[in-house]
């Protein structure tokens, strides 16, 4: 099966690929229906799969306007306009087929002009034109709404265990509490111990918490300022002995704001942890996303590949979960964490960005 992303692109094509070849490609393309227009947005040609898709024969369809066989309920004249203005524009929309039967359609446009070194669009002229790519997603947003209920279950079930646990734990704290006030001189090394860990399980269950309810909250993905979320997650987590300075990040990171900040105040809280109060902490830009270094002594390589696993933690005290609830934001934006050297021989965390939607 072809990917979408060998059809969906720019219709540039390499030098001496010809436009027979360039059409056998599209035809390939099983399962998308690719449709090229001519500079009025009137159809010039479709591959195969239009027909399945869309219910149209392609000879019904050829100079049409692509309303007249593309049913969506978003404005078709509006998406080539914002392609010309940006070159490219994808939505997830609801469509009807020519039996009036609706399905959930990912729609590309594409805006090519004659300067570019694409294929001559038979019948097009001089005119400028646009690429199509409709596939059909109603599965693909079926198996995810699925996926979101089962986590909203598990997100409810986690949080109705807190609540249960929590209620024991501060009974338990508040018992140690009164006997550590009313016997101040007598009490027990094993006293302080149970009450230290009593503090390290709260925090565990909090943790635990929050990465089930990472994995349920719906994500709302916007343009989102990178330096400004630092600064906030720093004021959060950040040591006021400490330093954060910027290295050429990216100006904006297309994310859920909300948990792009969880992410950083992580990392930050990480670094503070594991390398002191007087951590100086680096946030720069790279080819394929940016990274988050520290100065401290940096993670040894046969560990870093556990560092993000549950329950696994650097330190005795540690709930094993902060690096966890970073992977966790990562894979719900579709990125990638990967752990590194710092210049300085620290840690270094490089986020590996998807692509936008």
């Amino acid at each position: 099966m072809t990917d979408e992303s060998d059809v969906s692109e720019s219709p540039t094509t390499r030098p001496g690929t010809s436009d027979g070849e360039y059409r056998r490609l599209i035809e390939r393309a099983v399962d998308a229906a690719v449709v090229l227009l001519d500079g009025d947005g009137q159809v010039v040609t479709w591959n195969a799969s239009a027909r399945r898709v869309t219910g149209y024969d392609r000879s019904s369809a050829r100079g049409t306007d692509v309303e007249s066989v593309l049913h969506t309920e978003v404005d078709a004249t509006t998406l080539l306009e914002e392609a010309d203005a940006r070159g490219r524009v994808e939505v997830e929309c609801t469509a009807r087929d020519v039996e009036g039967e609706s399905y959930d359609a990912h729609v590309a446009v594409t805006s090519f002009d004659r300067d570019d070194d694409v294929p001559t669009v038979p019948n097009a002229g001089d005119r400028d034109g646009y690429a199509v790519v409709v596939r059909d997603v109603t599965d693909d947003r079926s198996e995810r709404r699925s996926l979101e209920r089962r986590n909203e279950r598990l997100a409810a079930f986690a949080s109705s265990v807190s609540h249960d646990l929590q209620n024991s734990l501060s009974a338990a704290l508040a018992q140690l509490d009164i006997a550590q006030a009313r016997y101040p001189g007598d009490t027990h090394p094993h006293l302080d111990t149970a009450y230290q860990s009593l503090l390290r399980m709260s925090d565990r269950i909090d943790e635990a918490l929050t990465l089930a309810r990472e994995g349920a909250r719906a994500m709302e993905p916007t343009a989102v300022d990178l330096r400004e979320t630092a600064v906030s997650a720093w004021e959060l987590a950040g040591p006021d002995d400490g330093a954060l300075r910027f290295s050429r990040p990216p100006e904006t990171v297309y994310a859920d704001e909300p948990r792009l900040r969880r992410l950083l105040e992580n990392l930050f809280d990480n670094a503070k942890t594991h390398v002191g109060s007087d951590v100086t902490v680096e946030l720069g830009g790279t080819d394929e996303g940016f990274y988050v270094a520290d100065d401290g002594d940096g993670i040894d390589r046969e560990r870093r590949e556990s560092v993000f696993r549950r329950g696994v933690s650097g330190r005795t005290d540690g709930t094993g979960f902060g690096l966890a609830i970073v992977a966790a934001i990562a894979d719900a934006h579709e990125w990638r964490v990967d752990v590194g050297e710092s210049r300085d021989g620290g840690a270094r965390f490089d986020v590996v960005l998807g692509r936008e939607r």
